[in-house]
């Protein structure tokens, strides 16, 4: 149980408080909340005006915990500092801005419960990288069979060339002195792979004698600062 000097009737109400967050909540919703009388919320509340404001310019009137009344803020927090995470008694802690240039405003967000040891320790902010989701591309290539006379044997050689349906047609991979580099169907496969490109479907004719056509399905996977660069 925190140890707190906090009567027992408001750190219910604070327990409402800080599961909405210290907004500002009506008597009626107090009273449900607790499955309490609303007469008895109303007077809990104005006997304890150290810790409670009533906005009556609102209808129906609204209420709200006081900013800096510090046990509030060491209840909240449990007893424990928000840097080191060590529990303490109240008389060791103390309040901490985040920001010291907003020292007056006591916001519930930016006033930390610390201990003597941590009240002038540089508090590090920690940034939270949220990474885009990877890119997923898509492939689709057709790869055909093509023959060419040799002039020099006067022999028929065989190669596979391919179409990546961008309008550009069939051609076949070269190698670096343009000599045809692309004799089995492992060689075009291997180009795509080297660009990180995975088959995932290779469609060939059912009712054809001899293979002559394939078509092919890939994908990669890219993240955001890959697309980026390229």
């Amino acid at each position: 149980m925190t140890k707190t000097k906090i009567p027992p009737t408001i750190q219910e109400l604070l327990n409402e408080f800080i599961r909405y967050n210290f907004y500002k909540i009506e008597y009626k919703r107090l009273a449900g909340a607790l499955e309490k009388n609303v007469d008895t919320i109303i007077q809990r509340v104005k006997r304890n005006n150290k810790y409670f404001d009533i906005d009556d310019s609102q209808r129906p009137a609204k209420i709200s915990v006081k900013k800096g009344v510090p046990e509030v803020y060491f209840y909240r927090d449990k007893n424990t500092c928000q840097i080191c995470q060590k529990k303490a008694i109240p008389n060791e802690l103390v309040l901490r801005f985040r920001n010291p240039s907003q020292r007056d405003k006591f916001g519930w967000s930016i006033v930390l419960s610390v201990c003597n040891e941590c009240k002038d320790k540089p508090i590090v902010k920690i940034k939270k990288i949220i990474k885009s989701p990877p890119r997923i591309e898509y492939k689709e290539i057709h790869i055909m069979w093509e023959s060419e006379l040799d002039d020099e044997t006067v022999e028929w050689n065989s190669f596979l060339k391919f179409n990546e349906l961008d309008g550009s047609g069939y051609f076949p991979l070269l190698d670096s002195n343009e000599n045809i580099a692309s004799k089995t169907i492992a060689d075009v496969l291997n180009y795509f792979a080297a660009d990180d490109w995975e088959v995932i479907h290779i469609e060939v004719p059912n009712d054809a004698e001899y293979i002559d056509h394939y078509q092919v399905f890939f994908k990669r996977i890219r993240d955001k600062k890959e697309v980026n660069r390229n």
